[in-house]
Formats: C-alpha cells, sequence, structure tokens
C-alpha cells in the first residue's frame, strides 16, 4: 500500500483504519493481524503502511512511534493509539462508528408506538 492511496482513501471513503509499523518492530508483527481482523469484522476499510518504506509517514501522520493505529472519519483523524495498543478501546472505537456510519430510517425514527 502506497500513502497516496491511503491518503485517497481518507479522503474519499467515509472511514478508515490506518496502522502505520515498521518491519523491525516486533509489537508491530504481533499486533498487525489482530488489528486488521478487527478492522475486517466491523467492514471498515484497512490499510498498513510501513514507515520504513515511506519516512514521510512520520511528518505527514505525526506519528512519534509505532505501532499506530490511525482511524479517520469523514476525512478527519477521529481516534489514535500509539506504542501500546488498547485493543478493548480499539473494539470499542469500531463499533462507534460503525454505528455512526449506519443508514438512519426515518420512518422507524418517526413512527408513533
Amino acid at each position: 500500500m502506497t500513502l497516496n492511496k491511503v491518503q485517497t482513501a481518507i479522503t474519499n471513503q467515509p472511514t478508515v483504519v490506518v496502522f502505520i509499523s515498521s518491519r523491525t518492530c516486533s509489537i508491530c508483527h504481533a499486533d498487525e493481524p489482530r488489528v486488521r481482523a478487527l478492522a475486517q469484522q466491523s467492514h471498515l476499510p484497512y490499510y498498513q503502511l510501513d514507515i520504513m518504506d515511506e519516512p514521510a509517514l512520520a511528518s505527514i501522520f505525526e506519528v512519534l512511534t509505532v505501532p499506530a493505529v490511525l482511524i479517520f472519519h469523514q476525512g478527519k483523524e477521529w481516534s489514535r493509539q500509539a506504542r501500546f495498543i488498547e485493543f478493548n478501546q480499539l473494539t470499542a472505537d469500531f463499533d462507534a462508528l460503525v454505528t455512526i456510519s449506519a443508514p438512519v430510517n426515518y420512518e422507524d425514527l418517526f413512527k408513533k408506538n
């Protein structure tokens, strides 16, 4: 995945999950499959970038340490975790985004009981 493709996805898709890692980071190798699986379970677009392949990531996304999970919603950063990924919070964030993004059925919303 390239930085350009991820930036395009952030602009064009409602919600995007970006995992930034380094191939020399053992924690990144352990956390990446878990984050990817959670994003896939929530049907959220997932992108993984290696900071060694694209050093500009550090300044563009203001990432000071890896692994980093950045969640973008409507083109803006919605959530961020770095170094120590709290998977319970990440799951809650994904669930909240799925709820926010769900279409509203206005007939049900204004239906009289």
